[in-house]
């Protein structure tokens, strides 16, 4: 048997160590965040009183521009990462968030579980295609559905001139109930520059049941203010544009 060449035995040696351990290994554990390399944030700086408030998986009609209203009445604005097929139907929603101050982010385009086998990953490009026509703009950072990080997802986030986004703080919000516990949760664990995550939607399904946020988000703000804690955009936070120059 022929001895494979160079490029195939570092093609195994990514299979080995990349995929099967290495960078995969650092995917979302429950408990974070993506394994960050060389393009992602999980915080913004410590000395500063802000955090940033981001919400995934939406747009989610009335619930989503519902959340922008409850930020607004204490002066706050938050970052909402799209599923971009959501898009095109709800299309005003996005533009409304934009003219109130809020941020958008690119949260894929049919929230899949990312591919270790998925090279290019075109999926980011979609998105931001979707963004480009029907917003104009397109979105600096990225967040992969789940958090969940692949050495290719990283180079196509590279490629595109974007930046990955987590987190340091959760509310687990997508699995609880119970509003008073979402809130402590958070307010538990937030620190200055702190990028929380929290839920608009649910896998970009329209009409998902996010009542108990809108519950809860009140006491957030009101646990922040106490706090002394501004709630700010993440580009805001990182002292950045939280739009590209060009599509």
């Amino acid at each position: 048997m022929r001895r494979p060449g160079r490029v195939v035995a570092l093609l195994l040696l990514l299979g080995c160590t990349t995929l099967g351990g290495g960078l995969w290994s650092g995917l979302w554990d429950g408990t974070a965040h993506l394994s960050w390399r060389d393009h992602g944030i999980a915080r913004g700086a410590r000395d500063r009183p802000m955090v940033a408030l981001t919400f995934d998986d939406g747009l989610n009609g009335d619930t989503t521009l519902a959340i922008a209203t409850i930020l607004e009445q204490r002066n706050a604005r938050g970052t909402f990462f799209v599923v971009g097929q959501t898009l095109a139907e709800q299309a005003p929603v996005a533009r409304q968030l934009i003219e109130r101050g809020h941020l958008l982010g690119n949260h894929s385009y049919t929230h899949p579980r990312p591919s270790r086998l998925d090279i290019r990953y075109a999926d980011l490009a979609r998105t931001q295609a979707a963004f480009d026509q029907t917003l104009g703009r397109c979105p600096r950072y990225f967040r992969p559905p789940y958090g969940l990080h692949t050495p290719w997802l990283a180079a196509a986030a590279q490629r595109a001139g974007m930046r990955l986004a987590g987190w340091d703080v959760t509310g687990w919000d997508w699995a609880e109930t119970d509003a008073d516990q979402l809130a402590t949760r958070v307010l538990g664990e937030v620190q200055p520059g702190s990028i929380v995550l929290l839920h608009d939607g649910i896998d970009g399904r329209p009409g998902a049941d996010r009542a108990v946020l809108l519950r809860a988000l009140p006491m957030i703000l009101d646990g922040l203010a106490a706090k002394g804690i501004a709630p700010v955009t993440l580009d805001t936070l990182l002292g950045e544009s939280g739009y590209l120059d060009r599509c």
